[in-house]
């Protein structure tokens, strides 16, 4: 099977690519594994100071990948398979968020879902001009999982986040830098975004001594999950949603390319 995932390093920054241009990187159940092992072995790679986050093609990616097999099969499972299954993305949260190293994020086009989680997990964050961030879950009939609420939270306030997950909200460049979403914003699209964040790695690993870095964000992680064990049941909420007719509804209304028409049940 080809990887998904393409790694790189120079000197002492290392580069994770998402690599599904042509299917505009939507998440696969083998690419989410692929990442969440890439970032446990780089946990213990003393060589690496800082790991850039990429993606190949248009956009950064347009979220989990609806009609991977493995997803087909995740969403048919009985209800005890599917909490087990369902752990993927909590998984690969946690694995971006583990990593001692400093880790930034270069965000292009769309950056959906999913791909959101990814870029939400990461210390910093560099924004294309083109950028389109956004969490459509809810219009599919469905909730919010991976335990990111939490981040949201953290990041955009209450308020923002219930405008995010709740409308149709697209945050553009300006409003991801207004929100605190970007650490910094570029002219340009996944070339300019990718070269800078990779400028300012290589930045970070000769002016920030790697151990103080290190301790810096475990205490930032801590305060800004620290309500995440109260979201625990969102896999099972996720599940919940899923057996409504509105969720039904909002998936046929998304093949037809209509508006769904939501009756609360």
């Amino acid at each position: 099977m080809r990887s998904q995932v393409e790694l790189h390093q120079d000197g002492a920054v290392a580069t994770l690519t998402l690599s599904r241009a042509a299917q505009r990187n939507t998440l696969t159940r083998d690419l989410i594994v692929e990442v969440t092992q890439a970032c446990r072995a780089y946990r213990d790679d003393e060589s690496v100071r800082v790991v850039v986050f990429q993606a190949d093609g248009t956009d950064f990616s347009l979220g989990v990948d609806l009609t991977d097999p493995a997803m087909l099969e995740t969403a048919r499972a009985p209800i005890g398979r599917q909490r087990r299954l369902l752990q993927i993305g909590p998984d690969l949260v946690r694995a971006i968020q583990d990593i001692p190293q400093t880790t930034i994020v270069a965000m292009h086009g769309y950056c959906l879902g999913g791909g959101g989680c990814i870029a939400l997990a990461c210390d910093l964050r560099v924004v294309a001009s083109d950028l389109r961030f956004g969490m459509p879950e809810a219009l599919r009939g469905m909730t919010m999982t991976w335990r990111t609420v939490p981040l949201m939270v953290a990041h955009f306030g209450p308020a923002r986040t219930k405008e995010l997950l709740m409308t149709r909200c697209l945050l553009d460049a300006q409003r991801a830098a207004a929100w605190g979403l970007a650490n910094r914003v570029v002219d340009g699209g996944g070339k300019e975004a990718q070269a800078e964040a990779r400028r300012w790695a290589h930045e970070l690993v000769g002016e920030v001594p790697p151990i103080t870095a290190s301790m810096i964000k475990q205490t930032v992680n801590a305060v800004a999950n620290a309500h995440t064990a109260m979201v625990h049941m969102d896999t099972d909420q996720y599940i919940l949603s899923q057996q409504t007719e509105d969720f039904e509804e909002a998936v046929r209304a998304f093949l037809e390319k209509r508006l769904p028409q939501f009756q609360g049940r």
